[in-house]
C-alpha cells in the first residue's frame, strides 16, 4: 500500500474528519450528560432547602432552639436525604448536624456572604465526592444558614462507565470506518486504474486507440472523455506530422536527384561550352527551386511553434497590392494571360505586416498564374465595404472541384498533383497564405469563379485611422 496513493490519502483525509467529528461529538456528550446530572444533583439540593425553610416557618417561634432541633432531627431520620444536612442560626449556634457532616470538618459560610440564591461547591469528604448546597434562609426576621448535600459517587462512576465506553467504542468505530473507507475508495478508483493501465499502453505507434469510458455520469466518466479527445488530437497531429515529413522528403527528392544527375553527367562527359551552361541552367533552377522550398517549410514549422515574427503597423494596402501584382506580371506576359489589376487609387488603410502582405496577396496572384492557360485572364480588385476592404483574385483557369474545395489550404495538397510539380509548385503556398490570414486575424475563402476558373478573396478590417495617427 503507496502512502501516497489517492486511495489512501482520501482514506486519511476520511479517517481524520470522522475522527475529530467523533470526538467533538464525545465530549460534547460527555459534558451534556454531567451538565445535565448536576442540574438534576442542584434542583433536588434546592428543594431541600425549601422544606427546611416551611419547616422552619411551621415552628413554634416561642420554642427553643434545642427543642427546635430535636424536632429538625426527628423529621430528618424520615427523610432520605437528609442525611447530609447541617443548619445553624445567625451567631452560628448549631440547630441540627447530621452524624454524616458532624465529624466531616466542613464548615458553614457566614450569612454576609450567603444570599438567596444557593451557593453550589464539590467537596471531598472521604475521598468521595460531594455536592454541597448552601442558602441563607430568613424565617421571621431571623437568619438560617441551611447546608445540605448529596454524594456524587454514583454519578462519576456512571460517567467513568460512559467515558471508558467513549474510549473503545470510538477507535473501534475509526478501525471499521478506516477498513470501509479504504475498500470504498479502492473500488470507487478502480476505474482509474484500468485508464491507467490503458493509457499506457497507448504510444506513438498507436494513438487511435481509445480509453474505455465508464458510464457512470461522474468525473471519471469526463476524465476519459477528455483523454480520448486529446488522443485524438494527438493522432490527428502525428499523422500531419508523417504526412508533412513523407511529402517533404518527396518533394525534395525529385529537385536534389535531377542535380546530383545533371553534376554527375556533366562531370563524367565531355560537354560542350553551351551544354555546361544548360546543365548549369538545370541546376541553379533547381536549387533555386529547393530554396523556396526550404523557406517554405521553414516559415511554416516557425508558425506551428506559434513564433511569426509579423510587425503589425499601418500600411497602405493598394500599393502593397499592386507590388504583388508586378511581381507576377512577367510570368502572365510569357504565358499570355491578361492580368488585370484595379487597385484603386485611393489610399486604404490597414494594420498588418508589409511584407507577409505581399507574400499573401503574391501567393494568390502567382497561383492563379500558374493554373491559367495560356491566353486566360486573371481580375485582381480591392473593394471597400464599410470598416472591410476586400480582396480578391479571379481567374479562368482549371478551377477547383467540389469536393475539393475542403482540402485546397492543406499543405502539399495540390488539385492536379502531376501538372503541379510541372509547373513548380510544392503545394504550400496555399498553407502559407491561409496561416498570413489567421495571424492577422483576416478571413480568406475560394470558390467557383463566374467563367468556370478560380476565386480567392480575403477580408481585411480597415484601420481605424483615429487610433493611429501616425
Amino acid at each position: 500500500m503507496k502512502l501516497k496513493s489517492i486511495r489512501v490519502q482520501l482514506t486519511a483525509w476520511y479517517l481524520g474528519v470522522l475522527a475529530i467529528g467523533l470526538g467533538i461529538f464525545s465530549a460534547s456528550s460527555w459534558y451534556g450528560m454531567r451538565t445535565i446530572a448536576f442540574r438534576t444533583v442542584d434542583e433536588e439540593l434546592e428543594d431541600h432547602i425549601r422544606d427546611v425553610e416551611k419547616f422552619l416557618k411551621q415552628q413554634d417561634p416561642t420554642r427553643s432552639l434545642s427543642e427546635t432541633g430535636a424536632k429538625l432531627r426527628e423529621r430528618s431520620q424520615l427523610a432520605p436525604a437528609a442525611d447530609l444536612l447541617q443548619v445553624s442560626d445567625e451567631h452560628g449556634n448549631w440547630l441540627y448536624r447530621s452524624p454524616a457532616l458532624e465529624h466531616s470538618g466542613v464548615t458553614l459560610r457566614p450569612v454576609a456572604q450567603l444570599g438567596s440564591q444557593p451557593v453550589f461547591e464539590v467537596l471531598s469528604i472521604q475521598s468521595e465526592p460531594v455536592r454541597f448546597a448552601t442558602a441563607r434562609v430568613v424565617v421571621r426576621g431571623h437568619s438560617w444558614v441551611v447546608q445540605t448535600a448529596e454524594s456524587l459517587q454514583e454519578l462519576s462512576e456512571e460517567l467513568n462507565r460512559f467515558d471508558l465506553l467513549l474510549r473503545w467504542l470510538i477507535p473501534g468505530l475509526l478501525a471499521l470506518a478506516g477498513v470501509g473507507g479504504y475498500w470504498i475508495s479502492r473500488r470507487a478508483l478502480q476505474p482509474v486504474g484500468r485508464i491507467t493501465a490503458a493509457a499506457e499502453s497507448i504510444s506513438i505507434h498507436n494513438l487511435g486507440g481509445q480509453l474505455s469510458v465508464p458510464r457512470s455520469g461522474d468525473e471519471l466518466q469526463r476524465l476519459s472523455e477528455t483523454l480520448n479527445r486529446m488522443l485524438g488530437r494527438l493522432n490527428e497531429s502525428v499523422q500531419r506530422m508523417s504526412q508533412f515529413t513523407a511529402d517533404a522528403s518527396h518533394e525534395l527528392r525529385a529537385p536534389v536527384s535531377l542535380i546530383r544527375t545533371t553534376a554527375e553527367l556533366a562531370i563524367q562527359s565531355e560537354r560542350s561550352r553551351a551544354e555546361a551552361r544548360e546543365d548549369l541552367m538545370t541546376i541553379l533552377t533547381e536549387a533555386e527551386r529547393v530554396s523556396r522550398l526550404i523557406d517554405s517549410l521553414l516559415l511554416l514549422a516557425r508558425a506551428d511553434a506559434g513564433e511569426d515574427g509579423l510587425q503589425r503597423e499601418l500600411t497602405d494596402l493598394p500599393a502593397i497590392l499592386r507590388q504583388a501584382v508586378e511581381q507576377c506580371r512577367a510570368p502572365a506576359v510569357e504565358k499570355n494571360i491578361q492580368l488585370h489589376s484595379l487597385p484603386g487609387d485611393q489610399s486604404v488603410a490597414v494594420i498588418g505586416d508589409a511584407e507577409a502582405m505581399r507574400r499573401l496577396f503574391f501567393i494568390l496572384v502567382d497561383n492563379a498564374v500558374k493554373y491559367t492557360p495560356a491566353g486566360g485572364q486573371i481580375d485582381v480588385r480591392l473593394e471597400t465595404t464599410g470598416k472591410r476592404a476586400i480582396v480578391s483574385v479571379t481567374d479562368t483557369g482549371i478551377g477547383i472541384a467540389e469536393t475539393e474545395l475542403p482540402y485546397i489550404f492543406d499543405r502539399f495538397w495540390r488539385a492536379d498533383r502531376v501538372r503541379s510539380r510541372g509547373m513548380g509548385g510544392a503545394g504550400l503556398g496555399l498553407s502559407i497564405a491561409r496561416w498570413i490570414s489567421e495571424r492577422h486575424q483576416w478571413e480568406i475563402k475560394t470558390g467557383a469563379g463566374p467563367d468556370g476558373g478560380s476565386r480567392f478573396t480575403v477580408t481585411i478590417p480597415r484601420a481605424d485611422l483615429g487610433s493611429h495617427p501616425g
